[in-house]
């Protein structure tokens, strides 16, 4: 089943997780897209949708536990999609490369990059973006130890979030309370779907 698990003290700290039969269903999805806008008719939006179908295929990669894959192809994307003057793919692409450092172990790549994913985020006034990088900084921060910096941002979070109605404010609710229970360094595990 796919959820999230926060644990204070436990590496990647709420990392979303699937089943291996998702993950598969997933990588399979998102490598069918690639190749469709691989072979796509040359047009307007060819290269758009290949750029778009190549940061997809990295979160997948990502989520399932590749993140050396995820992080070799969404490098490139973001270099692609700053080149070429997308905006929009420039954001999520940067989100989406930070992810895969930080579970790669790339902590100082991937805070840079998680920065400017919020900084463009709220300069471009993608509040959605916004959230969605909130969230994750927050797990990247208390995975390096900064849980005062993470409680800020799940805050923030929680508040776009819930001005959204977005459901995934369960998961940002998750997080506060693992990091403001009684007991912090308790085993207790705290799940969200």
């Amino acid at each position: 089943m796919s959820g999230s698990v926060f644990v204070v003290g436990q590496p990647h700290f709420g990392r979303f997780t699937r089943t291996p039969e998702e993950n598969e269903d997933a990588l399979e999805a998102a490598r069918t897209d690639l190749t469709s806008a691989v072979e796509a008719a040359p047009g307007d939006g060819a290269g758009s949708a290949v750029l778009d179908a190549a940061v997809d295929l990295a979160e997948a990669l990502t989520i399932a536990g590749l993140e050396q894959e995820a992080v070799a192809l969404a490098r490139p994307a973001v270099h692609v999609a700053r080149d070429t003057g997308r905006g929009e793919t420039l954001r999520w692409a940067l989100l989406v490369l930070a992810t895969a450092e930080h579970y790669a172990d790339e902590v100082s790549a991937a805070e840079a990059h998680f920065r400017e994913a919020l900084e463009l985020a709220r300069t471009s006034g993608d509040r959605v973006l916004e959230h969605y990088t909130l969230h994750h900084l927050g797990r990247f921060l208390v995975d390096t130890g900064r849980t005062d910096e993470a409680l800020t941002c799940f805050e923030a979070c929680l508040v776009i979030r819930e001005e959204q109605g977005e459901l995934r404010a369960e998961t940002t609710r998750a997080a506060l309370a693992a990091l403001t229970g009684p007991d912090l360094m308790s085993s207790e595990r705290i799940e969200s779907k």
